[in-house]
């Protein structure tokens, strides 16, 4: 049942980067675009994801190199030049994908030019911004806006032209670290530690941090871990994600979208990140706690957040003061969570004998006064009847509630 359930989530994703919006033209954005490089960093990485679980190339996939250089500004990335006198957060945070996405390449199919237009992102954004990283602004006023796509808040604080998605700077750590794995550049991991040292010590929960952004950045700082055998990294990697394990994860083992603001939405990328760093600690640790969390986060924030036409969308938080779980405000964010669904694919691929299903498994209650049956929730639809999280992928678009407690 369950390989069947994973086969069917990667067909999926497949046809669904398939469609227009991925493919060239459109997956490259223009200039306007205010989140450079993002759009077609997922996109690239996603073709490399579904490639590595499915042996087939997007149509896109060999084309969207071919044609970098003629999308790129002079510099080798995409959107304005650096500007140390106002350093954009969303572009050096969207970077982070495309970054990744080239080193994913390069590492699938040996392709220097791929390699050379990461190392180009690197010195030419990423190294010359290390200088402003010292300043972020890690000390804000608490604030309630933004939405499933992040925008730039207006204000500028220490020369940062802040974005919404408060923190999304640190994303980069990911797409960093593995330019450094297969490049072992000096001067890349001196940019680490720096961005490292501020994220670490950055107070997620007073500023109100993206959940996306924070677990993306604590794989980059586990990846460093994995290099370097530095147990300092492995240390803050561990710290970061028991923070969000006790102030991030809803009761359905997804994500808030911030720290403390726990009446908005959950978003499919960090619940994706949980579960490939649950993958991390497991093999690191042998620790079955990491085990159970892979399987709960599998069962319960991975499969229903996946809808019908193929792409990922939100779903409504379930805490204390809300036991009822549903669709979110986005059917679909084809700008994000449907492409980095595909990386999680890749985990859940290579655990798929760990996420065998029990349906003879008693239904125990715990403390929170869940149900699950082995460790798959047991919710009720608007009827009263008992149905699994996990029965909820696929859904076209509704507005049903399901009672989680």
């Amino acid at each position: 049942m369950i390989n069947k359930l994973i086969d069917k989530h990667i067909e999926k994703s497949f046809a669904r980067l398939c469609e227009k919006e991925y493919q060239l033209p459109d997956v490259y954005k223009p200039l306007t675009y205010t989140w450079q490089g993002d759009w077609e960093g997922r996109a690239l990485l996603a073709y490399c994801c579904l490639y590595s679980v499915t042996g087939k190339k997007n149509p896109a996939m060999d084309e969207f190199i071919k044609v970098y250089p003629e999308k790129c500004n002079e510099e080798g990335y995409l959107g304005k030049l650096f500007d140390a006198e106002e350093v954009d957060e969303q572009q050096l945070s969207g970077h982070n994908w495309l970054i990744s996405g080239m080193v994913e390449y390069y590492k699938l199919f040996g392709d220097k030019s791929a390699l050379k237009h990461a190392e180009n992102i690197f010195n030419n954004l990423y190294k010359k911004s290390a200088a402003s990283i010292e300043n972020y602004p890690v000390k804000r006023e608490k604030a309630n806006v933004g939405g499933v796509s992040g925008t730039h808040t207006g204000l500028i604080l220490n020369k940062w032209r802040v974005s919404s998605d408060v923190g999304c700077v640190s994303m980069c750590i990911d797409g960093v670290s593995r330019y450094y794995e297969v490049t072992k550049d000096e001067s890349a991991k001196a940019f680490l530690d720096t961005t490292i040292d501020m994220f670490y010590n950055f107070d997620k929960r007073a500023a109100r941090a993206q959940t996306h952004t924070t677990l993306t950045a604590t794989r980059g700082i586990f990846r460093m871990y994995k290099v370097t055998g530095d147990k300092e990294y492995y240390n803050k990697a561990l710290d970061i994600f028991n923070l969000y394990l006790e102030h991030g994860m809803t009761y359905t083992y997804e994500n808030f979208n911030w720290f403390e603001r726990k009446d908005t939405w959950t978003e499919p990328c960090a619940v994706v990140d949980s579960f490939m760093l649950a993958d991390m600690f497991y093999e690191e640790t042998g620790d079955k706690k990491y085990l159970t969390l892979l399987r709960r986060i599998f069962f319960n924030g991975l499969n229903h957040c996946h809808r019908d036409n193929g792409g990922v969308g939100t779903s409504k938080t379930v805490y204390e003061e809300n036991n009822y779980a549903g669709m979110g405000s986005h059917y679909e964010a084809p700008f994000c969570c449907t492409m980095r669904y595909c990386e999680g694919l890749v985990t859940i691929n290579k655990n798929r004998d760990k996420l065998a299903f029990n349906q003879n498994a008693p239904i125990i209650k715990d403390e929170l006064g869940r149900r699950f049956k082995d460790d798959a929730l047991v919710i009720q639809n608007e009827n009263g009847k008992d149905l699994m999280a996990f029965d909820l992928a696929f859904q076209e678009k509704n507005d049903r509630k399901y009672k989680v407690f």
